[in-house]
């Protein structure tokens, strides 16, 4: 069937009847156009006030929806949390939380991971409708694994702005067993830490919602000499690997989990941050053995004493024109 509409603008000298005339248009052919949406993000209609004027306008924000981890091990399952995420690259953030945990020590130890939407008391998992996202995780663990020393319990949800939530034993907060540091062999210099900023805005939840963090890891690539016998190591900020998500903790497991997948976590990197430092980011950071945190926000007093015990190189609001270095 056709699809028809009737659009009238009267014509005026008012600039704001104009702007007006022409938001009603645009809104009135968008809303003939289907566009498909991503998995991060959801439209929305919202009123945009000012002084002289109210009116409404579509809009495109960050979605945050539960994740239920669940871990299957000798036979037995339990659940081991439930965040509040941006869905998408849900097997990095578990392979990621649990490896920050201490939970695992190699992706190895993770024998299958499997994807599933929890609908009332009904679980399934044959999405016919492509929109039909997961909101639980099941984590199948090597049953080489002791967990009654690795697991402390949590007895709510964790949010997205605090991994630390709900555990119930300040011991939680211990590191356990981090990976060796990997120290940079190439020095960072004033202007690739005021670019770290350009970097992260280019990401495209933030680009399109402006409601998410980022979180990056950029390496180290060896650069040939003029003699061609010695060779120099160069961080290429344009390179960096990023993931976003509403919740900072999650964007840095979904970072450490990828690269504990594809590199075992063996390159030597800086790791970027859109928002503050608090003491978890600087713990699965230390957790990871990277040795530098160039962040846009500020640090705590915790996160800064942490990366001073670990000898984490710590800066912190990387603006265009200054920042602030805490540790080195």
């Amino acid at each position: 069937m056709k699809r028809s509409f009737k659009f009238v603008c009267r014509p005026s000298f008012d600039g704001m009847s104009i702007n007006k005339c022409l938001r009603d248009f645009l809104s009135v052919v968008f809303s003939l156009i289907s566009f498909p949406m991503r998995i991060d993000r959801a439209k929305i209609t919202r009123f945009r006030v000012n002084s002289e004027t109210k009116y409404s306008e579509n809009d495109v924000v960050a979605i945050e929806e539960p994740l239920q981890i669940e871990l299957l091990h000798n036979n037995q399952r339990q659940t081991h949390s439930i965040t509040m995420r941006t869905p998408g690259n849900d097997e990095y953030l578990a392979y990621g939380l649990l490896f920050a945990e201490g939970v695992i020590t190699s992706a190895d130890e993770i024998e299958s991971i499997h994807l599933s939407k929890i609908k009332g008391d009904v679980e399934t998992s044959d999405f016919e409708d492509s929109r039909f996202e997961a909101n639980s995780i099941e984590v199948k663990l090597s049953d080489s694994i002791d967990l009654s020393s690795k697991l402390t319990p949590r007895k709510m949800t964790s949010y997205s702005s605090c991994g630390i939530c709900g555990k119930t034993s300040l011991k939680a907060l211990a590191l356990k067993n981090p990976r060796e540091q990997r120290k940079l062999h190439s020095e960072i210099n004033p202007k690739q830490v005021l670019a770290v900023r350009k970097t992260l805005a280019k990401q495209s939840l933030f680009g399109g919602t402006g409601g998410s963090h980022v979180a990056g890891v950029v390496y180290e690539s060896e650069v040939d000499t003029e003699s061609k016998v010695k060779r120099h190591h160069q961080l290429d900020f344009d390179k960096a690997i990023c993931f976003e998500d509403v919740g900072r903790h999650n964007a840095l497991d979904k970072l450490i989990g990828s690269e504990l997948l594809h590199n075992n976590l063996s390159k030597a990197g800086v790791v970027i941050l859109s928002g503050r430092v608090g003491f978890e980011l600087v713990q699965k950071v230390v957790m990871a053995g990277f040795s530098t945190i160039i962040a846009l926000g500020a640090p705590s007093d915790l996160s800064i004493k942490t990366a001073n015990q670990f000898g984490v190189t710590l800066i912190g609001f990387a603006k265009d024109e200054q920042y602030n270095l805490y540790t080195f």
